[in-house]
């Protein structure tokens, strides 16, 4: 008798890197004014990156060029008015220390002309590997249970694995559209003043098919 059936398993972990966004933006007429106030503030805020990365706090940092473009403003009548000249620069922050990065979002959250994007909280990849592993493995031990658990169901004895596969490969099989070993990262938006950063679990899950004989 052949017994075909899915596992599945699920690990949580709590995140090891927070990927902080954020953007220093600054707009007006003058192109030169707006230039002059986006460096000015991407300057000070690489300095204080800088110094996060030399502590520790970091594990990388990245601080684009400027960036510009033109937009017109309308009346309350839809007619257009004067050019407005916007200048940003983007910046990636990766925290190794979730309560820092809660508390440098919470100040930069006040500080004109900073915007906070969002964080997207990770693992590190020596991490992601083991839990990815451990997954699997559980996935596959849940899939013997099951196929097990059926076989002495129907008079059956021991199983025996025949072939092992992402969800919708094996042999005769049809596809599936969800397979194999999924990462699901937690993001937090921007809130505005007096922002609040929480830590939430990465989870890391695995499915597998397997094809059994008893």
């Amino acid at each position: 008798m052949r017994i075909t059936v899915h596992g599945h398993h699920r690990i949580s972990r709590s995140p090891e890197l927070g990927r902080l966004r954020l953007r220093v933006e600054a707009s007006g007429p003058d192109r030169a004014a707006a230039l002059e106030t986006v460096r000015q503030e991407a300057a000070r805020l690489s300095d204080e990156l800088l110094d996060l990365k030399a502590g520790g706090l970091l594990d990388e940092y990245v601080v684009q060029a400027p960036g510009t473009h033109v937009e017109r403003d309308h009346n309350e009548h839809g007619r257009p008015t004067v050019l407005r000249h916007v200048v940003s620069v983007a910046v990636t922050a990766v925290f190794t220390d979730a309560s820092v990065l809660g508390e440098r979002a919470s100040e930069w959250a006040l500080r004109l002309p900073l915007e906070i994007g969002w964080v997207d909280w990770q693992l590190t990849e020596a991490t992601h590997r083991e839990l990815e592993e451990s997954a699997l493995t559980e996935a596959v031990a849940d899939a013997r249970r099951r196929a097990q658990v059926m076989a002495a169901a129907a008079g059956a004895g021991e199983v025996r694995v025949l072939e092992v596969a992402d969800p919708g490969l094996l042999s005769g099989g049809e596809a599936a559209q969800d397979s194999g070993v999924r990462f699901a990262r937690a993001y937090g938006a921007n809130g505005g003043e007096g922002i609040a950063v929480v830590p939430e679990d990465v989870t890391v899950e695995a499915a597998v098919q397997v094809r059994f004989e008893a």
